[in-house]
């Protein structure tokens, strides 16, 4: 049974520093956008991480989450970094083609190219190939957007999305981004992960949640709870108050891959009754025709 807790990290490779010697912090550290367990923390006390390099990513991480376009100071503000260091960042990217200048708003838009750097990732995820069919024959059944995600930091990205027709008010797509928390597909994702990996994860959920923890931990263990009984939980308006969604972890044969299924929308287009009876248990049955398919 998945339990919520908390647990301390080490470095990942076991060791620490040597007595007396602290590690310095490099100048050129920065907070990362939607950091997960303090990582620019740890990695700025890493000699061998590039955060020239960090930088520019961050930059184009900016730019999901809806953000369509924006200028140098709103970059500023979302990454903390300086001004001036923003300037040379969104040229640098303008020139390579990964940013384009809307002459109209003064601001930087994503282009096209940047598709290139997430094709390699998309092409090789058979999972897409294989469960697009699955998806839109039951997105059209129950009238909700179906989608698979894996998770990214404190969130969870959709790889791969299928929407009925007939609902247009919840449009979330590949490439969108979910709470990792208090989504279904989220908490799918946690209750599907191992032990060690769970306990990590939701102690850094801990620290961000402060005050607000044990509302959220009961929460998410409740979810947990509905999974280990029918395999699938629900989760109504905590992510978005007027969304509710089912979630259903799909892992793989071996335990190697982790993702997870939802079945969302707006509270209109389908019951609490619905979900449990119907689109519950059809998420499962789809979970558990695909994930044989994670290994292959």
């Amino acid at each position: 049974m998945a339990k919520t807790g908390s647990k301390g990290r080490d470095d990942g490779t076991g060791a620490q520093p040597a007595p007396g010697r602290e590690r310095k912090v490099s100048r050129s550290a920065m907070p990362l956008i939607f950091d997960d367990d303090d990582l620019s923390e740890e990695l700025g006390a890493d000699r061998k991480f590039n955060w020239s390099l960090a930088r520019g990513l961050e930059i184009l991480r900016a730019f999901s989450g809806g953000n369509a376009s924006l200028g140098n100071g709103e970059l500023a503000e979302i990454t903390k970094l300086p001004k001036p260091t923003i300037s040379r960042l969104t040229y640098t990217l303008k020139q390579l083609g990964y940013l384009q200048l809307n002459a109209r708003s003064g601001k930087f838009e994503p282009t096209p190219a940047i598709l290139a750097l997430g094709y390699p990732v998309m092409s090789t995820m058979k999972i897409r190939v294989i469960a697009r069919d699955y998806l839109q024959q039951l997105a059209n059944e129950v009238g909700l957007t179906v989608a698979i995600g894996g998770r990214d930091r404190l969130g969870m990205i959709y790889v791969d999305a299928s929407h009925p027709s007939t609902m247009m008010t919840l449009r979330l797509d590949v490439g969108s981004r979910v709470d990792i928390a208090t989504s279904a597909m989220g908490r799918s994702f946690m209750h599907g992960i191992s032990a060690p990996e769970r306990e990590l994860l939701l102690g850094v959920i801990e620290q961000r949640a402060g005050e607000g923890w044990p509302k959220l931990r009961d929460a998410i263990q409740r979810s947990f709870d509905e999974i280990d009984r029918r395999g699938f939980c629900i989760v109504d308006g905590e992510f978005q108050e007027d969304i509710r969604g089912v979630g259903v972890p799909l892992v793989a044969p071996d335990g190697g891959t982790v993702l997870a299924l939802n079945a969302a929308g707006p509270r209109f287009a389908a019951t609490l009754e619905t979900l449990e009876t119907v689109v519950g248990p059809r998420l499962v049955h789809l979970s558990r025709s695909v994930a044989p398919m994670l290994n292959r």
